[in-house]
C-alpha cells in the first residue's frame, strides 16, 4: 500500500515538473494544472495522459504562437474526440502520440497520420470536417504532404464546438466514471504529499 501511494505521489509530481518545462512556475503552472485537472475530469481521461498531452500540444504549437489557453482548448477538443472514437485507452494514447509526432516535426503524415485514422477515426472526421473536405480526400491531403501543423491545429479548432455537442450527448460508462475515481484519488494523495511529506514517508516505508 505504501509502495502504490508512493507511485501515485511520484507519478503527480512528475506531470508537475513536466508540465513546469512548459510553462514555467508561478500562476502560470497552476492555471495550467487546474486546466489540465478539469479536463481530465470532465472527459473521463487518465490524469498524466491529459497533462503530457497538453504539453506536448503546447510545446509543438509554440512556433505558431499558440497560447497556453489554446493548449487547453485543443487539449479538451483531443480528449472529447477520443471518447467519441470509442478506442481503448491505448489505441487512443497511441494515436495521440503519432499526432503529436506530427505536428511536431511540422506535417501530419505517413505511419502518424494513419494512426489517427485507424485509432483515433472520430479526431481524423473532425480534422476532415475542420477542412470541409472527406476523410478519403484528407489521406490524399496527407500523402502529398498538404496536412501542416497550423493546417491541422486549425482545423481541430474549428470543430471544438462540434465535438463538444456530441460528447455532451455521450452516455455516462463505468470506465470514464471509474478513471474519474482514480484522477480524483491521485489529487488526493498529491495534495495530502504537498502538506505532510507523504511520498517521503512512503519511501522510508
Amino acid at each position: 500500500a505504501a509502495a502504490d501511494l508512493g507511485r501515485l505521489a511520484d507519478e503527480m509530481t512528475g506531470l508537475r515538473a513536466r508540465m513546469a518545462l512548459v510553462t514555467g512556475e508561478g500562476p502560470a503552472l497552476q492555471s495550467a494544472l487546474a486546466g489540465v485537472e478539469d479536463i481530465a475530469l470532465s472527459t473521463g481521461s487518465a490524469l498524466a495522459e491529459t497533462g503530457r498531452l497538453f504539453t506536448k500540444v503546447l510545446d509543438a504549437g509554440r512556433t505558431l504562437k499558440l497560447s497556453q489557453a489554446d493548449a487547453l482548448a485543443l487539449t479538451e477538443t483531443i480528449s472529447r474526440a477520443n471518447q467519441l472514437s470509442g478506442e481503448s485507452a491505448e489505441s487512443a494514447n497511441a494515436a495521440v502520440r503519432q499526432l503529436i509526432q506530427g505536428l511536431q516535426s511540422g506535417v501530419l503524415r505517413g505511419d502518424e497520420f494513419n494512426s489517427v485514422m485507424e485509432q483515433a477515426p472520430r479526431l481524423a472526421k473532425a480534422m476532415a470536417d475542420g477542412l470541409g473536405v472527406t476523410t478519403g480526400r484528407l489521406r490524399e491531403m496527407a500523402e502529398a504532404g498538404q496536412l501542416s501543423s497550423e493546417t491541422v491545429i486549425g482545423a481541430l479548432q474549428g470543430q471544438a464546438a462540434a465535438i463538444g455537442s456530441e460528447f455532451a450527448k455521450l452516455p455516462p460508462t463505468i470506465g470514464r466514471a471509474l478513471q474519474d475515481l482514480k484522477s480524483h484519488f491521485s489529487l488526493y494523495v498529491a495534495e495530502v504529499d504537498a502538506s505532510h511529506g507523504a511520498r517521503a514517508k512512503a519511501s522510508a516505508a
